[in-house]
C-alpha cells in the first residue's frame, strides 16, 4: 500500500503525551494490535480471558498514514500486549509505546517474531508459517505474565497451529501445479504467499512502484503490457484497496487477453477472521490453475 508517511508532529506529540498520563488503574484485560489482521491468531491463544481489539478495523484505512487518536493512544497505555507488523507498516505505534512505557509488552511480527530487516517485504501475514510463528509468540508472552493460565494458553495454541497446518497442507498440494509459475502483481503484497507456492512475481520493479506511490518507468510498464498480451505469466493479481489509472489499465489489459486476475485485500474485511480470509485467497489460485 502507498507509503504516505505525512504526519502532523505537534499533534502526534499531544496524543503521546495524552497516551502516557492517561494509563487508568484498570486490570489490563485488553490486547492491542494496529490491524484487525491479527485479532484471530491472537484470540484464537488467549480465549475469553481477554479482549483483543485493534486500531485499524477498515481496509479503506491505509496504515502508513493513518493517525492514532487519543483514545488509541490511551488503549495501548492500558493493554497487557501490543502487536503490530513491523518493518515501516505501523511505525506510529512504536512512540505511543515508549511513551507509556509499554515496550516489554509490544511485539513487532517481522522484527521481533521473524527476525527480518528492513527492505524486507513488509507484508508478512501473507505468510501462513510466520502467523503460526506469532501464535506461538503470543502465547509465550502471555504465559510469562499471566503464568496460571499457561496451560490454557498452550492448548489454544496448539488447536490453531493444527488449524493452520490445514492451510499450509493446502499449498503443499497446490505447489504441484504452481510451482515454476509466474505472475503479475500490481503490488507486492501476496510475495510471502506466492513464495510459498513456487509462484515467481515477473514484475518486481512495476510493482514497488505501485506500492512506493510512484510511478513505473516507461519500460516496465511496456515490458507488462506485452507480458499480458503474451500469457508471459499465470494469472495477475491486484490489490482490491488501490486503485489508479495504470492499474486499471493492466486489469482491462489482461481481461482482454484473457490473463485470469486474482483479487486480494491487503487487510481483512471485518466480517472474516484470519484462517476463512486466508483460505479464500489458496482457492482462488487454486481455481485458475486447476481449470
Amino acid at each position: 500500500m502507498r507509503k504516505r508517511k505525512v504526519f502532523l508532529v505537534v499533534l502526534f506529540s499531544l496524543l503521546l503525551v495524552i497516551g502516557g498520563c492517561a494509563r487508568r488503574s484498570t486490570s489490563q484485560k485488553i490486547i492491542t494490535t494496529t490491524v484487525n489482521t491479527y485479532i484471530e491468531p491472537i484470540k484464537s491463544v488467549v480465549g475469553d480471558k481477554y479482549k483483543v481489539e485493534s486500531i485499524i478495523k477498515s481496509v479503506n484505512v491505509d496504515p502508513h498514514s493513518f493517525s492514532p487518536s487519543s483514545n488509541d493512544a490511551k488503549l495501548i497505555a492500558d493493554s497487557r500486549l501490543i502487536v503490530s507488523s513491523g518493518l515501516g507498516y505501523d511505525d506510529w505505534v512504536n512512540k505511543i509505546v515508549t511513551a507509556n512505557s509499554q515496550d516489554k509488552n509490544l511485539i513487532d511480527f517481522a522484527g521481533n517474531v521473524l527476525d527480518k530487516k528492513d527492505g524486507a517485504n513488509e507484508h508478512v501475514w501473507f505468510g501462513v508459517h510466520n502467523v503460526q510463528k506469532l501464535s506461538y509468540a503470543v502465547y509465550q508472552h502471555m504465559a510469562k505474565v499471566d503464568p496460571k493460565n499457561k496451560t490454557y494458553y498452550q492448548a489454544n495454541f496448539k488447536k490453531y497451529d493444527l488449524k493452520l497446518d490445514s492451510l499450509i497442507q493446502r499449498e503443499q498440494a497446490l505447489k504441484q501445479y504452481t510451482n515454476g509459475k509466474k505472475a503479475y502483481v500490481t503490488e507486492p503484497l501476496p510475495y510471502y504467499l506466492l513464495k510459498d507456492l513456487g509462484v515467481t512475481i515477473a514484475n518486481p520493479h512495476f510493482a514497488k512502484s505501485i506500492e512506493d506511490d510512484t510511478d513505473p518507468s516507461i519500460e516496465d510498464v511496456k515490458d507488462m503490457e506485452n507480458g499480458l498480451r503474451n500469457h508471459r505469466v499465470s494469472f495477475l493479481v491486484v490489490n482490491k484497496q488501490v486503485t489508479s489509472g495504470i492499474i486499471t489499465k493492466m486489469t482491462s489489459l489482461a481481461k482482454k487477453n484473457h490473463v485470469p486476475i486474482v483479487y486480494f485485500t491487503e487487510t481483512l474485511p471485518s466480517d472474516l477472521g484470519y484462517y476463512d480470509w486466508m483460505d479464500g485467497n489458496i482457492t482462488q489460485i487454486e481455481r485458475i490453475v486447476k481449470k
